[in-house]
């Protein structure tokens, strides 16, 4: 069963399928650690999955983390 996040583990499970999608498309690096729907739920919004992970950039090897800037939507 596909997880929220493997970063407990050194490498995603292989049924989580999302995520080998998204890893395909090039959304994440192959070293991702970040759960399938999380990534594409992301990826969805318009987001790079990396800058709001919490998960291990020596073992995942993604991009950095950044600050999101919250805005008023009126």
């Amino acid at each position: 069963m596909a997880k929220h996040a493997y970063f407990q583990q050194d490498q995603a499970d292989e049924d989580d399928h999302m995520l080998g999608m998204a890893k395909l498309q090039g959304y994440v690096p192959n070293t991702c650690l970040l759960g399938g729907f999380v990534v594409l739920s992301e990826v969805q919004l318009g987001n790079n999955p990396c800058w709001g992970c919490n998960g291990p950039r020596e073992k995942c090897k993604g991009k950095p983390k950044q600050e999101r800037i919250l805005r008023d939507f009126y």
